[in-house]
């Protein structure tokens, strides 16, 4: 049995569905909620807002003291920061003027020592009494020995100028005519050998100490004659002056000796002379053959090792060795291989003058 499906007619069917009032007016009620709630989210924004002033509150306070770069709290007596928490204050809005002087400070100037007039000239007297004492004490000595030091320095390098750049007959007559000459020069002469690295006649009294205490030694120039007093061997100390009694005063060209009477003979920084070839010729004369001749001299005066070399050759020396490698001084040692008269007429000879630099 089929059943068929009616469509009511619409009139009817109107009054089948009906909304209920209820209904309506919930939904009414419903929409002035939403309502509600969208303006209830306004708000929200002035949420924000206080978020953000809290945010900047708290910034602040982060300033006043709790951040690394924050100047101290307002309750440090620090007096020192006293400008920083000014800047900060004025920042902030607020002007607010320094702190005063705290009373620590108003005491510590009330007890200052205050002395009266005469107490502070009679200490200002005295203090100046003594000094004036110590300065007249110290300081005339101070100059008289500057001013001697300088004279003395000035008088050697002109006397060692004169040695170093005229032949040993005026240089003999030069301390001749001087009888201060002499010293004036070795003392001079002893304030340079104190500033040289080292001194070259030690070395060559080492040299000396380890031969045979029976060898005879002529020592050429001597000075005041330290050789003689450091060997145990006879030595025949030699110079222009004399200034002891067992210093020969000579002309070291021409001196008292007989010929071959020497083992050894010296020169250490004594070839002054414009005339090497006299010098070295008189060695030659004085000298057993096979003697051995000890020269130390300045670097500066030599400008050809070699040909210095060569002289020595021609005066009957043959080099043994030689030391050129040490600072300041040249070393060398001579033996005597045969004889030359002293009337053999040389080629002149000479080494470069030692000046000293004038102040």
């Amino acid at each position: 049995m089929k059943m068929a499906f009616e469509v009511p007619p619409w009139d009817k069917g109107v009054e089948v569905i009906k909304f209920k009032p209820v209904q309506v007016a919930s939904n009414g009620a419903t929409a002035k909620a939403k309502a509600k709630k969208l303006k209830k989210k306004k708000p929200k924004v002035k949420k924000h807002a206080d978020e953000s002033n809290s945010t900047n509150a708290t910034a602040t306070s982060y300033r006043l003291g709790k951040g690394p770069l924050a100047p101290p709290p307002e309750s440090s007596d620090d007096e020192a920061d006293d400008g920083l928490r000014a800047m900060h204050r004025i920042r902030m809005g607020r002007i607010e003027k320094q702190r005063p002087v705290t009373q620590t400070a108003k005491d510590n100037k009330k007890k200052q020592l205050k002395l009266k007039p005469a107490m502070i000239g009679a200490a200002v007297e005295a203090m100046e009494t003594s000094a004036s004492v110590v300065g007249a004490a110290a300081t005339p000595a101070t100059l008289a020995n500057k001013l001697q030091s300088e004279l003395l320095g000035g008088r050697f390098r002109y006397i060692n100028e004169q040695l170093y750049t005229m032949n040993s007959q005026k240089a003999e007559k030069l301390f001749k005519n001087d009888d201060e000459a002499f010293e004036a020069y070795h003392a001079g002469y002893r304030q340079q050998v104190e500033k040289w690295p080292t001194n070259p006649l030690a070395r060559i009294i080492k040299i000396i100490k380890r031969l045979s205490k029976t060898l005879i030694i002529g020592d050429f120039g001597c000075g005041d004659g330290k050789l003689a007093q450091s060997v145990p061997n006879k030595v025949y100390s030699m110079d222009l002056v004399s200034t002891r009694e067992d210093i020969i005063a000579c002309n070291i060209t021409n001196t008292p000796l007989e010929a071959r009477s020497l083992d050894v003979a010296v020169y250490c920084l004594s070839l002054m002379g414009t005339n090497l070839n006299d010098y070295l010729l008189e060695a030659n004369r004085v000298l057993k053959l096979h003697g051995i001749v000890h020269i130390a001299e300045i670097q500066s005066r030599f400008e050809d090792v070699r040909e210095f070399v060569r002289f020595m050759g021609s005066c009957g020396f043959d080099l043994v060795k030689k030391d050129v490698a040490v600072n300041y001084f040249y070393f060398f040692q001579f033996r005597k291989m045969r004889h030359v008269d002293k009337q053999v007429k040389l080629k002149p000879f000479s080494l470069k003058p030692c000046l000293y630099r004038k102040r």
